[in-house]
């Protein structure tokens, strides 16, 4: 049976073109490595070497060998890599999100329904959210749309809608309802992932600036330290309350509301049917 390890050792040679060079690249004495392709020869039962005085080359035999070799340890690699991928995906939930509200309320449901596994969950952008859904990366990606694909399931996990939180003295804060451009020109605390609500920020307050905090206790902070007013979500609110001297005032603009869609490959719609 021929020894994986000989054959990694071989590729080296075959790569090197010296067993003094190729020995010195693995860390091994000449001998060792002499050793190791006499019996990687002897286990072909055909000559793979053309040897001269202190020289040794590889023959036709040996050329076709090293190439087959490639191929094989290739197919090696990724085979152990998909056993432990495999392995991985069933003592880990990977959650991918475009925005942190919802991701916060999906690792909530998760640990409830999952106490055994381990949670991993980022914030990325849509495409790298699609490609790690793709890849395996993600067993679950939480997007702004519904993702329309034959091989994925997709399930409504909330909405989120943009809120004003202002403080008690603003001139503003008796108001029920405000548009967005009302506040046009006044600095703004955000709780958001900033390129998901960007173009809205850039659209309907171009002369305002944002001081951006996607970490739940930071931002919190800056509220109670601050007395800008802040951008942020009803999600947010209703778990964590309105701080004292501040007023929540809906925003109108039809466009501070975004639906998010849990999605997961079709195979796994039954076992992730808590969460999608």
């Amino acid at each position: 049976m021929i020894d994986l390890n000989e054959l990694e050792q071989f590729l080296v040679f075959y790569k090197n073109g010296t067993l003094s060079g190729a020995a010195a690249e693995l860390h091994i004495s000449q001998p060792t490595l002499t050793r190791s392709m006499q019996k990687l020869e002897s286990d072909f039962g055909v000559s793979l070497f053309t040897r001269s005085k202190n020289k040794l080359e590889l023959n036709d035999n040996g050329v076709l060998a090293a190439g087959q070799a490639e191929k094989l340890l290739e197919q090696a690699r990724a085979m152990v890599e998909l056993v432990r991928a495999n392995d991985r995906n069933g003592h880990t939930l990977s959650i991918g999100a475009c925005a942190p509200m919802p991701l916060l309320s999906m690792i909530r449901r998760a640990t409830d329904l999952y106490p055994e596994i381990r949670l991993v969950s980022e914030i990325k952008s849509r495409d790298v959210l699609l490609d790690g859904l793709a890849d395996g990366s993600y067993q679950i990606v939480i997007l702004p749309e519904r993702l329309e694909d034959e091989q994925m399931h997709c399930g409504t996990c909330g909405v989120e809608h943009l809120l004003f939180l202002l403080p008690a003295s603003h001139p503003l804060a008796g108001r029920k309802g405000l548009y967005m451009e009302e506040l046009d020109g006044e600095n703004m605390l955000v709780f958001s992932d900033p390129a998901l609500w960007h173009d809205l920020h850039v659209e309907k307050m171009p002369h305002s600036r944002f001081l951006t905090q996607s970490e739940l206790f930071p931002f919190e902070d800056l509220i109670e330290a601050s007395a800008m007013p802040s951008l942020l979500s009803d999600d947010m609110l209703q778990k964590n309350g309105i701080p004292e001297n501040h007023v929540a005032v809906p925003i109108l603009d039809k466009e501070a509301s975004l639906s998010y869609y849990a999605v997961c490959r079709k195979e796994n719609r039954k076992r992730f049917a808590g969460l999608v």
